[in-house]
């Protein structure tokens, strides 16, 4: 009891400090609905009430300014207690992510300016960056990199580092396995630059070794982009991503991939635009895969589009068309009215939210719904 006593005055004490209101947020929702396919009808009731008390930290930083310092951050600390008297099982808990989902993080390294040896971080050996349109991917899986460091130098154009991991620590790394790695990046001007990695568990049970390699180049309104990864294990495996992206105005972009892999001989390529200005948003794309073992194709199409009703009240339309040309492909459409005349209240009338394919035989719900949010 003493120690709840005394955690309770803790916490009132920090909560004068950070001079913080605690939040009641709360919402309920009645909603009636109808499946198409099987006739099944009924209403249902949701409600949710939470209460969130904050306390404010402060970003926090210790670093230097001439010859060698440490430097060390901790930013984007969130603490905060929540209940939800509406579940009786519920125990208060804490976070460290804050509202979009974002953890907290600590850096540290010792640094001239240019040097740096990482002590709280070390670049990841593993890397997979031409990522495959379809199938295929040639990633690049260094298991033994538990802990490390990164020594690493950047000036001006040019930046470079060697890493050194262990697979565990000095009680559990019993083989005494260790992976190495290196990385350069050179921007060769405003518009173009290079990077590439290696990978190697030289002293690993499993000898994992890879590469990688990239070019971007970007000058509006065009960007060009060239990725390749390549994995010895026991054999070899590369593959390659050419990525171009046009924007041809605002909120229109076209692009064009090109993907090729040694892992299933694959030969991807994908060609498509897409456009999204309120209050319009459509797209299309069309892929062309595996040409040089069993071709294979796929067309997508959507669009979507919001109207003002009124001036409370919303009309979404939106459908998706898909096809691999062996079948009839599907389509998944969505209608949602939505009204917010009523003070602190939503109503909604839905088609097909639960995106179902309608040209497979089924044709989804029709719910009602009304919510009301503090």
């Amino acid at each position: 009891m003493k120690k709840l006593i005394v955690l309770l005055l803790a916490l009132a004490a920090i909560g004068a400090v950070s001079a913080q209101t605690p939040a009641l947020s709360a919402s309920s929702s009645l909603s009636w609905g109808v499946d198409l396919d099987t006739g099944y009808t009924g209403f249902k009731n949701d409600l949710t009430a939470e209460v969130s008390i904050p306390f404010a930290v402060a970003d926090g930083t210790a670093t230097g300014d001439k010859g060698w310092w440490g430097h060390i951050a901790v930013t984007g600390i969130t603490f905060v207690i929540t209940d939800d008297p509406l579940n009786a099982n519920a125990l208060p808990g804490f976070t460290d992510v804050n509202d979009d989902g974002d953890p907290a993080s600590l850096t540290a390294y010792i640094t001239n300016g240019t040097w740096k040896v990482s002590v709280s971080s070390f670049n990841d050996l593993d890397f997979a960056n031409a990522d495959p349109l379809d199938d295929g991917d040639v990633a690049v899986v260094i298991d033994a990199e538990t802990a490390g460091t990164t020594v690493s130098y950047a000036a001006d154009a040019l930046g470079f580092g060697v890493t050194a991991v262990s697979k565990g620590d000095w009680l559990t790394n019993t083989l005494n396995e260790y992976a190495f790695g290196a990385n350069v990046s050179y921007k060769l001007s405003d518009a173009l630059s290079v990077s590439g990695a290696v990978a190697y568990d030289l002293l690993d049970a499993d000898t994992e070794l890879g590469f990688t390699a990239g070019a971007t180049y970007t000058a509006d309104p065009l960007t060009v982009a060239l990725n390749s990864d390549m994995f010895v294990f026991g054999g070899f495996d590369a593959d390659a991503l050419l990525a171009v992206d046009y924007a041809v105005m605002e909120g229109f972009d076209a692009f064009a991939d090109v993907y090729f892999s040694t892992l299933d001989n694959d030969l991807e390529v994908e060609v498509g635009a897409d456009y999204d200005v309120a209050p319009l948003e459509a797209g299309a794309l069309f892929g062309l895969y595996d040409p040089l073992s069993g071709i294979s194709y796929n067309l997508e199409l959507y669009a979507g589009y919001t109207l003002a009703v009124a001036d409370a009240t919303e009309l979404y339309v939106y459908a998706k068309y898909t096809n691999d040309f062996t079948g009839t492909g599907t389509l998944v459409p969505n209608v949602k009215l939505t009204n917010t005349s009523i003070t602190n209240t939503t109503l909604t009338l839905e088609y097909n939210g639960s995106d179902v394919d309608v040209l497979s035989g089924t044709y989804g719900t029709i719910i009602a719904a009304a919510t009301v949010e503090l």
